[in-house]
């Protein structure tokens, strides 16, 4: 089968492929059978590929030139698909040394054996001039069985073939400053992926940085991000935080953290920003806020409202809500006419709020926080406005 696959993280495979839209604005993201198999169409370079893998938080690996079988317990299937799997190998231009890893997912495929048939996998390889590396591989043949759609799919991998994606060594439990709000890095990291390009000059803003999450993400990925507080501890221990996350490395990407107001952004961001921020991530506080008599939803709205004053025509933004639970669909977004019960407010009124503030909804999903207590990430798109409608925004 021509084309390319990606395998998705199983912790929310829904956010995963939102996020992998993103990264590959060019290419379609289709379901396959499983929720954790996509289907990328369209020309896809390798570079891109090792581009998007080296963001994403919800991608475990894609598999270029991919090769697939539907496991029927029949021996000649299995032959059948090491036949193609050696027409690959034969026809790839490839030389050196390669490694192949395997996984499975979403459970067992009877009477398959990955290490069996990956270690076949090695056979044809060597036969054909290949050398065996495991540990640093010219090239790496990725081989995953997924349980649910008795699928077997095998191609060249990029990225890491593993459950690991390296955030947990960020996680907010590490960092020298710590807040128990904290959000998870992985959602952090994804969240800052749905806002932004693959690569850009143009800026993320974290408006209500907290601890430094959506910065520290955006900061380890070299984008150049602007992070606010109104307070000056929070501001002093997000600086602590990122520069703790970076280390030693060195990046060409502006890393900005200030002390200013989200609800006044055009004094609070440096002028040369103006018009050059593409993503806005929004984490508000959910208890008592830093901006004294402003309710959430006014505060989100005022917030809202002046972001138009220094974002692109085509800026993005990721919204995070707390809610009260609701039935949690990881391999599904929400549909656009389910109700949620928001912990501050009805939904009916927020939802007409977000149009009244210029943002157009383009997807929600829920993720599980504890046993009375779930989030709401909503990605949405700025509606630009002409100077009759940014006064209309304000009135």
């Amino acid at each position: 089968m021509a084309g390319h696959i990606a395998c998705l993280r199983g912790w929310h495979p829904a956010l995963a492929k939102a996020e992998l839209s993103a990264l590959l604005p060019d290419n379609e993201i289709g379901n396959l059978s499983s929720p954790r198999l996509v289907y990328i169409s369209g020309e896809l370079a390798i570079k891109q590929a090792i581009e998007a893998m080296e963001y994403s938080s919800g991608t475990q690996a894609i598999l270029l030139d991919f090769i697939t079988m539907d496991w029927d317990g029949k021996e000649i299937t299995k032959q059948n698909f090491l036949l193609e799997v050696s027409k690959l190998l034969e026809n790839c231009g490839k030389k050196g040394s390669i490694g192949v890893f395997s996984w499975r997912q979403e459970g067992r495929i009877n009477g398959f054996s990955a290490s069996e048939v990956a270690g076949l996998i090695g056979g044809i390889a060597t036969r054909l001039g290949f050398s065996i590396n495991l540990q640093n591989p010219d090239h790496k043949i990725g081989l995953v069985l997924d349980g649910l759609s008795q699928k077997v799919v095998c191609g060249w991998m990029v990225g890491y073939g593993t459950d690991s994606d390296g955030t947990t060594a960020r996680k907010a439990t590490e960092r020298p400053f710590f807040k128990p709000i904290s959000l998870d890095p992985r959602l952090a990291r994804l969240a800052v992926n749905l806002v932004s390009k693959p690569r850009s000059m143009e800026a993320i803003l974290d408006p209500m940085t907290g601890t430094g999450g959506f910065a520290i993400e955006a900061a380890t990925m070299g984008r150049n991000v602007i992070a606010l507080d109104l307070d000056l501890e929070m501001v002093k221990g997000a600086k602590i935080n990122v520069d703790w996350s970076l280390g030693d490395l060195k990046l060409e990407s502006t890393i900005e953290i200030l002390q200013g107001d989200a609800t006044n952004l055009s004094k609070s961001i440096p002028t040369k920003w103006h018009q050059r921020v593409s993503g806005l991530v929004l984490d508000p506080p959910y208890g008592r806020n830093s901006h004294g008599s402003l309710s959430h939803t006014e505060l989100i709205k005022n917030t809202l409202l002046s972001f138009h004053d220094i974002a692109t025509r085509d800026a993005k933004m990721v919204l995070i809500l707390p809610i009260h639970p609701i039935k949690i669909l990881k391999s599904e977004s929400l549909d656009e006419m389910q109700d949620v019960e928001l912990l501050h407010g009805q939904w009916n009124d927020f939802s007409e709020m977000l149009i009244q503030s210029g943002w157009k909804t383009e997807g929600r999903w829920v993720e599980h926080v504890h046993s009375s207590l779930n989030r709401l990430i909503l990605h949405a798109s700025i509606v630009p406005q002409d100077l009759e409608g940014s006064q209309h925004l304000l009135q």
